[in-house]
């Protein structure tokens, strides 16, 4: 059946509102300047947009997915924008950017669960951008702010200018038919506003990530009384208040998407990030390289199923890296050689360099396993990362599989170009000359990041 086209317009308007102690609001509504300040004793918060440009209008608009979104280009499907902030000594500013709806009246409006908004920040305004928010149906609050922000608004970034001097963040805003948007003979129409609330002296607090459902303290000491190596054991001490810094091992429950929650353990605490591996192979039975047998193509054939199974994962970060170039942990190199006083993997060159990827998860890195404590023939690795391994009971796990015994890192062997490295049930990292690159006698466990943040 062919798909009907709708109509979807959108119209952003521009409107900065400072708000400081003991003064009255102040609102300016953008025109044909493109620019407007106000200044705050010794700061000021500007907003800009470019000249001319008001909005973003979509016509003939079809659903589209996610993916396809997030890569939409032209003056018509991109809003770029800048909030800057220019700090006195000792200021401190909590900023919050919003969104609110325009009533519509002249249509049916689109419902918010057809629409999906991204927003993304520069790291590098001339080459890259990071995702500050997934694609997400408007979701108003419930709460006004104390920075501002009201109900009915949503908040798409927040939080706090503080060093003397000027700061500029460069926003790029896209806004799309859902792709499950049933489609209809009858026009539809939806838009929204970008407002940018600040306070001065009021820091914004980030509230915990509302999809970290329950964190467990981990514990491999079999036979203590709090003993949590898998979240569900009796003995778990789940934790009410989320860690400031998270400790390898910890165990979170994380809701993937609307649908799904599995169980992580933290890797690393990045900050306002988490790294995170999850309890049990993702996938089974899966070949490294299945089409090769070398290793100098690297894992394409784990990544591309580790990657289709897991793209539904709407509230996982994305992750943009170049293996062989993409430093994870301590060094970005592929290719490792096994030093046998040192017990270990020493890996210093590039068996291999895979083109940029774009996705929710990844394979470990030999290099983070060891940061981990993993060591050759040594059972040293964390119970946590060998669990749901075959026999791993063996060894001090507490769930024996009967697929795999392995699972693959995406780490290489320099010196033998049909083997990859994996992590064992025995609890070490090896390479082993029974299964080279396009065996399918491992598994892949998916590797993610998560902020802690909402």
């Amino acid at each position: 059946m062919e798909k009907k086209k709708i109509i979807l317009s959108v119209v952003m308007l521009l409107l900065l509102v400072v708000v400081t102690i003991g003064v009255t609001y102040a609102a300016f509504t953008f025109s044909k300047e493109g620019t407007v300040e106000n200044t705050i004793e010794s700061s000021t918060v500007m907003l800009t947009y470019t000249e001319g440009k008001t909005g973003i209008i979509l016509e003939d608009a079809l659903p589209i997915s996610d993916e396809t979104g997030k890569l939409l280009t032209g003056d018509n499907n991109i809003f770029e924008f800048t909030v800057t902030a220019t700090l006195g000594k000792s200021s401190l500013i909590g900023y919050e950017v919003t969104a609110v709806k325009i009533p519509i009246t002249d249509m049916t409006p689109l419902l918010d669960n057809e629409v999906k908004l991204y927003l993304e920040r520069a790291i590098d305004p001339d080459t890259t951008y990071e995702s500050i928010m997934e694609p997400t149906n408007f979701i108003p609050r419930e709460t006004q702010t104390e920075i501002g922000s009201p109900v009915g608004s949503m908040i798409l970034d927040q939080g706090n200018f503080t060093q003397e001097g000027t700061t500029i963040h460069h926003y790029r805003l896209r806004m799309w038919v859902d792709e499950n948007t049933e489609i209809t003979d009858m026009q539809k129409k939806y838009g929204i506003k970008i407002n940018v609330y600040a306070k001065q002296d009021v820091a914004v607090v980030k509230g915990p990530n509302p999809n970290i459902l329950n964190v467990y303290v981990y514990n491999q000491e079999a036979g203590s009384s709090n003993f949590c190596v898998t979240g569900e054991e009796a003995t778990c001490v789940e934790l009410e208040i989320p860690p400031k810094t998270y400790e390898a091992g910890t165990i979170i429950k994380y809701k993937v998407n609307d649908t799904e929650e599995k169980y992580f353990h933290v890797m690393f605490d990045e900050g306002d990030t988490l790294t995170l591996q999850q309890r049990e192979n993702t996938n089974d039975s899966v070949a490294w390289y299945a089409d090769a047998a070398k290793n100098t193509s690297g894992p394409l054939t784990a990544l591309s199923i580790l990657e289709e199974n897991t793209k539904k994962w709407t509230n996982v970060l994305e992750q943009t890296y170049t293996l062989g170039i993409t430093t994870f942990k301590d060094n970005a190199f592929t290719g490792c050689s096994y030093n046998f006083i040192e017990k270990k993997y020493n890996c210093s060159v590039n068996t291999y360099t895979l083109d940029k990827r774009t996705a929710k998860a990844r394979m470990i890195t030999v290099q983070e396993a060891q940061a981990l404590g993993c060591t050759t023939n040594q059972k040293s690795c964390p119970i946590w990362m060998y669990n749901y391994l075959f026999e791993s009971v063996k060894y001090g796990g507490t769930i024996n599989k009967t697929e795999n015994f392995i699972y693959w890192t995406s780490s290489a062997i320099s010196g033998d170009s049909y083997l990859a490295i994996m992590i064992s049930h025995s609890g070490d990292v090896y390479d082993s000359n029974n299964n080279s690159v396009s065996d399918t006698g491992a598994g892949i466990r998916a590797v993610i990041n998560i902020s802690k943040y909402a």
